[in-house]
């Protein structure tokens, strides 16, 4: 047989033989890959140990101090899980918030951020103090880290003589638990790059850029205890280990370890929603793609099963997992899983003809669906599927407005702008669309849920600004597709001139696979696998006998000549189908479904090209991976793609600069500010956080504070005082209460405020202050008490500002702008009879006001155990009840009939009208 012309034919390869050559490239080759794994390590350890550094900047600035207002709350709940131990948690009815009713901590909260905390102090209090010399191996390489330092590199550890260990209180473990899980998140989203695009360099630039892309920032920098903080670790984390689980069909047991990361995810964050229907979306579109098997079948269930019966112990959870519309896709994924499964199962014990197989599958689909359509006509009227919630059902809507004014006052709840995915995404959104193409190239499974991932976080952050965090992932994985596309390109001449195997040619590649075939080989090839190709003879085999089978039967019959012809075509077929190579994701050849549809669609446009165009379409690729010359002129082509990749130099500095920027703009802890003092410069704000501190150690220990919800946590939080409502908003009702009263008229505000508060708090001093967040107070209010602004006033604009900035004749009379104003604008003044100033902070940020002429009656009412309302007699879950003297204000509450609440009978508010209205085409956008 004559040789390719580019294969050895000289005498010395004669005498040494290929095997001699190629045993002489071995170390070298072994020597590079070992540099380059080394060299791809200590990146890694480099690029984690910035995910951390980049999140410190609110510790070294302000120390170790909560962020922000939920993070507040979901320290306290720390410091009472620490106390208590996890059965009193999930038992505590906490009276100090939502006063008088007091709220169900352990039913509605996701406790996994709290869990994670308190296990990392109980494991740190286990190990004593110690001072440890730093070994001598960390000390040698500080002329490295020197040297770093002095050429510019940023996040460049030192290496202290010593280090000392202590174990670490509550609160300053809850403040390190983000830029912990800020460099773990980022490890998990460079495992989940290279599962997606098989490319390790491609992984370790996810490493890199996920550490501080600032979408990733917003949610993860020191003292930010919020739930995002390790939720994002878990999506990764999950999403991983489902791809890792359908690598193969061999791979499946790890869809074990994703379902218990789903769980921890459920525990950790309300938008486990999010992880659990991507999943399933995936599951469904595999089936579409012919890439079901047995394997795939195993993983999801595995996932799904664990995963579900975890996230069902959860308290806050419940039974939605199989009640709520909102998880019923990737239920119903899990029932057609089973309906296939056991397609499938009766396919292989009766030996089914194809089309048999076909019909067979048909018959049991339709029976499936009906009894999906019986069992949901006798359960929907039930009660039994539960509603859409306001904020995911705000993520579906045209509109920006959900209909609740509460959900459509927040900020983070409004759709995200241009400049937003510009800021927090930046330079790695570039190039995302990048590694779009590279993946639509490759079309692996990993790239599909890629696809699918950046569908919903595209779609999902572009309803509610607050989600660009989770576009983080995905953007950064985008943008390293690329990156290590490019990479693994420069490299890639270099490896083949080391003597890695190249692409075959077509006589080489047949000559192997007969050779394979005939001693037994079942290693896969490069251009297809000999196993595979001996193991499709054998399935070809047995489909022409199952099709003799089904002649022999229709010779029986009446057109048994057509029906001979028929079953020979269909053996033809069968043959040609399970002689396909198998790829790496797929078990056997599944007849009668997509995969053998693709196959006849791929086969046929493969015969269409001429067989001597296909043989130098192969023998030239196998040219370019195999000629030296060629090779060499590869290599140099890997150089200039390196000098041009130096060239973004600049860019890359730019974006790391802008990643440090926004990191220090997110340091501030909220309650401690950064502010521009006119003699001193730059000053530390401390006013919320010492006006919080006067409130705990010169009130009362049983104080009541009224304010608007907003700071309920902080007060309970950093003042330990009751509070009236926070944000956890889970009474629409409650909330509107307390907007109307702090609205109303002074007078009319203090006859209910007497029986439930002993101060008032308001924030003060321009900026966000309540004055300018008192209109989305009278609105919320008036959704519930439709007679505070009237239903011909659904946004509530007679109680704001007039262009002059003069307030309107609602807003001038309300307790809200006297609070704010008292004694600072001419003719404002609050009542002494009613309210009488306590404390104003040095900048004048925030103001209290005790509350006179409080009524003890009702304060004892409230306090008496007679007077709350158990589930059972001596249960936890008792619910308090507003003191008999507000029973007339109540009664003039209008429950709130949400946008979502399609269960409940009651008229909708005025505000939700208006909304469906505008909705409709009926009136002007908000």
């Amino acid at each position: 047989r004559s040789l390719p012309f580019w294969t050895c034919a000289r005498p010395w390869c004669s005498l040494l033989g290929m095997s001699a050559a190629s045993a002489a490239l071995f170390l070298p080759r072994q020597l590079f890959i070992l540099g380059l794994i080394i060299v791809q390590l200590c990146v890694c350890l480099w690029f984690l140990f910035a995910a951390y550094d980049i999140r410190l900047y609110p510790i070294r600035d302000f120390g170790y101090i909560i962020h922000e207002f939920d993070p507040w709350f979901n320290y306290r709940a720390t410091e009472y899980l620490a106390e208590h131990g996890l059965e009193k948690f999930f038992k505590w009815y906490d009276y100090e918030s939502w006063y008088p009713l007091g709220r169900p901590v352990g039913t509605t909260i996701y406790p996994g951020m709290q869990m994670t905390a308190v296990a990392i102090w109980e494991g740190m209090k286990k190990v004593p103090e110690f001072t440890m010399a730093t070994p001598s191996a960390l000390l040698a390489l500080r002329p490295a880290f020197n040297l770093a330092n002095s050429l510019g590199f940023a996040f460049v550890p030192s290496v202290p003589d010593v280090f000392h260990y202590v174990p670490m209180s509550v609160n300053d473990i809850c403040c390190m638990i983000p830029p912990w899980f800020g460099s773990i998140a980022s490890l998990f989203t460079g495992l989940l790059a290279y599962e997606i695009s098989r490319s390790v360099n491609a992984g370790l630039m996810a490493v890199g850029i996920m550490a501080i892309i600032p979408a990733h920032l917003m949610r993860s920098v020191g003292g930010e205890f919020d739930n995002e903080a390790v939720a994002v670790a878990a999506i990764v984390c999950t999403f991983w280990l489902w791809l890792r689980s359908i690598r193969n069909p061999g791979s499946c047991l790890w869809g074990i370890l994703t379902g218990f990361s789903y769980i921890y995810m459920v525990l950790a964050w309300g938008g486990y929603i999010f992880v659990l229907n991507s999943i399933g979306l995936h599951a469904l579109l595999l089936v579409g793609l012919g890439r079901f098997n047995s394997g795939v079948y195993k993983a999801y269930t595995l996932f799904f099963v664990i995963g579900t019966y975890g996230a069902m112990q959860v308290p806050v959870v419940g039974w939605q997992p199989i009640r709520s519309l909102e998880q019923m896709g990737p239920l119903l994924v899990f029932l057609g899983y089973q309906v296939l499964a056991f397609c499938d199962f009766y396919r292989r014990r009766n030996e089914m003809t194809t089309k048999a197989f076909i019909m067979f599958r048909i018959r049991v689909s339709v029976l499936f669906l009906m009894g999906l359509v019986i069992v949901a006509f006798l359960l929907y009227p039930t009660g039994y599927f539960g509603p859409l919630s306001a904020r995911i059902r705000g993520l579906f809507v045209k509109h920006t407005k959900t209909g609740n004014p509460l959900v459509d006052s927040v900020a983070e709840h409004q759709p995200a702008s241009s400049g937003i995915y510009a800021n927090y995404l930046n330079l790695p959104l570039d190039y995302g669309f990048h590694g779009a193409v590279v993946c639509l190239w490759k079309r692996s499974s990993g790239c599909y849920f890629a696809a699918i991932y950046g569908a919903v976080a595209i779609h999902f952050s572009g309803k509610m600004s607050r989600l660009v965090l989770i576009c983080a992932p995905i953007c950064t994985i985008g943008c390293a597709i690329w990156c290590g596309f490019v990479l693994d390109f420069a490299l890639e001449p270099i490896l083949l001139l080391l003597g890695k195997k190249g692409y075959k040619g077509s006589e080489e590649d047949d000559a192997g696979e007969k050779s394979s075939v005939k001693n037994g080989d079942k290693s896969p090839g490069k251009n297809g696998a000999a196993e595979s190709k001996a193991k499709a003879k054998s399935e070809a085999k047995d489909a022409k006998g199952k099709e003799n089978k089904g002649k022999q039967a229709a010779d029986s019959g009446k057109g048994k000549s057509q029906e001979k012809a028929s079953a020979k075509k269909a053996a033809k077929h069968a043959g040609e189908f399970s002689q396909t190579p198998l790829e790496e994701h797929h078990e056997d050849h599944r007849p009668g479904g997509i995969m053998q549809i693709k196959h006849l669609i791929k086969s046929g446009m493969w015969e269409s090209v001429p067989e001597s165009s296909r043989k130098a379409y192969v023998d030239g690729r196998a040219f370019i991976d195999r000629n030296p010359l060629v090779l060499l002129a590869r290599l140099g082509l890997s150089a200039a793609v390196l000098y041009t990749v130096i060239g973004y130099e600049p860019k890359v500095t730019t974006f790391v600069q802008h990643c440090h920027s926004v990191a220090k703009s997110l340091s501030n802890p909220k309650v401690v500010t950064m502010m521009r003092d006119r003699v001193h410069g730059m000053v530390k704000m401390d006013d919320y956080l010492k006006g919080y501190q006067w409130i705990d150690q010169n009130t009362p220990k049983d104080a009541r504070v009224i304010a608007w919800w907003d700071y309920g946590y902080q007060i309970t939080g950093i003042a330990k005082r009751t509070s009236i409502a926070d944000g956890n908003t889970w009474n629409h009702e409650h909330i509107a209460t307390l907007g109307r009263t702090l609205t109303s008229p002074e007078k009319k505000a203090h006859n209910a405020i007497r029986h439930i508060a002993d101060y008032l708090l308001v924030w003060a001093g321009g900026g966000g202050d309540d004055l300018a967040k008192s209109p989305h107070l009278a609105r919320i209010g008036n959704s519930v008490f439709p007679e505070h602004c009237g239903d011909d006033d659904p946004r509530c604009n007679k109680f704001g500002f007039h262009q002059d900035r003069s307030p309107t004749p609602m807003m001038a009379k309300s307790l809200l702008y006297k609070a704010v104003m008292h004694n600072l604008a001419a003719g404002v003044k609050l009542d002494p009879r009613f309210f009488k100033e306590v404390h104003t902070t040095k900048h004048g940020k925030m103001r209290v006001y005790q509350v006179m002429n409080i009524s003890q009656e009702s304060k004892d009412w409230i306090a008496d155990p007679q007077n709350k309302i158990c589930d059972a007699p001596g249960s936890w879950y008792c619910v308090g009840q507003y003191p008999p003297a507000l029973a007339k204000l109540i009664s003039k509450r209008k429950n709130f009939n949400q946008v979502e609440d399609f269960n409940r009978v009651g008229e909708k508010s005025a505000y939700t009208k208006m909304i469906e209205k505008e909705r409709s085409g009926g009136g002007r956008e908000l």
